[in-house]
C-alpha cells in the first residue's frame, strides 16, 4: 500500500453538525463555503483523477477552502498536530485522488464512531479537486520502509498513525515497548487491544479495530514492537 492515510485517521475534514471525538476537540467546525466561480466546471460526472493538477487558480482556491473546512484537524500548511492524519503524505497519483474523493464525499465511520463526516453535498467536486491540488504543493515523500516489519506495518495501514520513535495521531512504538516492558503478558495484551480498537489509554483519537489483518501478521507486528522495533 502506498503511504496514504487510511486510518483514523485517514482524512477528517470536519463538520460542525455531526459530534465526532475530533468535532468535540475542536469546537465548532461548521463547514465553510468555497467559491469556485473561477475554476472550470466540472459538471456531474466524477472525475478519478484530479483535473486541476498544477493549476495556480485552483491551488489558490484549494488553500483558501483548506485554511476553511480542513485545518482545525489536519493542522495550518497540512502540517498535523496528531489529531489527524498528516496530509502531506498523500502520493500523487490516480488512485489516490480517487480515495481522497471518496474519503471526502463519504466520510469515515468505523463501528458507529464517527471519524470523519461524509462532505457529499456540501462541498462540491471542485471544491473537493482543488483542495486536492493545494495538498499536491505540501506533498512530502515518506521515508522508504526501513526492513521488512516496516514494510508489513505499511501494508497493514499502522503507519497511517504511528511511527517507530515519534509520536502521531497514535503512540510511538517505542514507547508502546517500554511502557509494557516489565508485562510478562504484554503481548498477548497488546493483541486483543489492537484486534478491538478502542481509546482512552494514549489520547482521545480512538484506534479503529484491526481485524482485518491476519492475526499472524498482527502477532509478528506486536513481537517487533516489544522488541524496539528495531
Amino acid at each position: 500500500m502506498h503511504a496514504r492515510i487510511r486510518t483514523v485517521t485517514m482524512l477528517a475534514l470536519m463538520a460542525g453538525s455531526l459530534l465526532s471525538p475530533l468535532a468535540h476537540a475542536h469546537g465548532d467546525v461548521t463547514p465553510q463555503a468555497v467559491d469556485v466561480t473561477t475554476l472550470k466546471p466540472l459538471g456531474d460526472q466524477k472525475r478519478d483523477e484530479n483535473p486541476y493538477r498544477g493549476d495556480p487558480e485552483a491551488i489558490r482556491v484549494g488553500t483558501s477552502a483548506y485554511n476553511q473546512n480542513c485545518a482545525r484537524c489536519h493542522g495550518l500548511e497540512a502540517i498535523s498536530g496528531g489529531i489527524a492524519p498528516d496530509l502531506r503524505k498523500l502520493d500523487i497519483d490516480k488512485e489516490t485522488d480517487i480515495y481522497f474523493r471518496d474519503s471526502v464525499l463519504r466520510g469515515k465511520v468505523r463501528n458507529g464512531a464517527v471519524y470523519m463526516p461524509p462532505f457529499e453535498g456540501i462541498l462540491s467536486q471542485e471544491a473537493i479537486w482543488a483542495i486536492r491540488s493545494y495538498l499536491d504543493t505540501r506533498h512530502e515523500v515518506a521515508a522508504a520502509p526501513a526492513n521488512e516489519m516496516e514494510v508489513l506495518a505499511k501494508k497493514s495501514n499502522c503507519l497511517s498513525c504511528h511511527a517507530v520513535d515519534t509520536r502521531g495521531v497514535g503512540p510511538a512504538y517505542r514507547e508502546v515497548a517500554t511502557k509494557y516492558a516489565k508485562d510478562k503478558n504484554a503481548e498477548a495484551k497488546l493483541l486483543a487491544k489492537v484486534k478491538k480498537g478502542g481509546a482512552g489509554n494514549w489520547g482521545k483519537v480512538p484506534m479503529p479495530p484491526m481485524n482485518a489483518v491476519a492475526e499472524s501478521d498482527l502477532k509478528a507486528l506486536i513481537k517487533w514492537i516489544m522488541a524496539g522495533a528495531k
